[in-house]
């Protein structure tokens, strides 16, 4: 089963007993697989309560994917209605994450060098790029050397990069938002940005569309080189993924040790 759903790229989590005080139907060792939405696909842990605790928890942990451990009251009043248990369980519920996909058009090193940098952080790398420079994304997934268009492609795309420089950027952009890629990044100044943006407004873009939008890409590194231009805009997916601030952690200390003081 695990294997059939990583094969399909669909997200899961393994939910595993692993202590219990008094008795219960579910066994140390018991495991069950939980989708997105907190069901349970196969397996047991135990009755109904039991499961729908463990199942919300599956639930959050493939949206933040944090692992999560439950302790369950047995004798409470939610586990007393029909299931005669007493004591306590706890299980660990770890969520296996589907590796996001990064489709990148465009050429030169700036794009060769996030294929490696995604590659190392376990992204399924996808370029589009002209056939003369395939050699040079030997650790992309997947290498596309013909014409596609948005409306064209059949996968899933978390994140987009677009690293042409062409004229026609402002309307690739654009049919990336109206598919409702995530995140839709364009390798530009910040004049280049400005007659991107008019566009996209003309073009009726709403406001949530435009929040899609990350140009110029990247967080301020002050790049100057393909290769750090590349770590900028790699550094911003992992902060978005991760939900972090970007900010230096020896700031984020200081933040803590201030809180503590006051």
């Amino acid at each position: 089963m695990m294997s059939n759903l990583e094969k399909a790229e669909i997200p899961y989590a393994i939910a595993s007993v692993f202590s219990i005080q008094g008795s219960s139907s579910g066994k140390v060792g018991d495991k069950a697989l939980f989708n997105e939405k907190g069901k349970r696909i196969i397996g047991y842990i135990g009755g109904g309560c039991i499961e729908n605790r463990v199942g919300s928890a599956a639930k959050e942990s493939l949206s933040d994917g944090n692992l999560k451990i439950v302790d369950i009251d047995l004798d409470s009043d939610l586990m007393k209605m029909g299931i005669p248990c007493g004591g306590y369980m706890s299980v660990i519920v770890e969520p296996q994450m589907v590796n996001p996909t990064l489709l990148v058009r465009g050429m030169g090193r700036v794009v060769e060098v996030l294929c490696q940098l995604a590659s190392l952080l376990k992204f399924k790398v996808v370029v589009q790029a002209p056939k003369d420079e395939e050699n040079r994304f030997a650790d992309a997934n997947q290498v596309i050397t013909e014409p596609l268009e948005m409306e064209d492609i059949d996968f899933k795309v978390d994140y987009f990069i677009l690293a042409t420089h062409h004229r026609d950027d402002d309307k690739i952009a654009y049919e990336a938002l109206k598919k409702g890629i995530p995140y839709v990044g364009v390798v530009a100044s910040a004049k280049k940005t400005g007659i991107i943006m008019n566009y996209l407004l003309e073009n009726g873009l709403n406001k949530a569309d435009l929040n899609r939008l990350y140009s110029p890409t990247g967080l301020d590194l002050k790049a100057a080189t393909a290769e750090e231009i590349a770590l900028s805009i790699m550094c911003e997916i992992v902060m978005l993924r991760n939900n972090g601030s970007g900010h230096p952690m020896r700031a984020m200390i200081e933040t803590k040790e201030s809180k503590i003081k006051s």
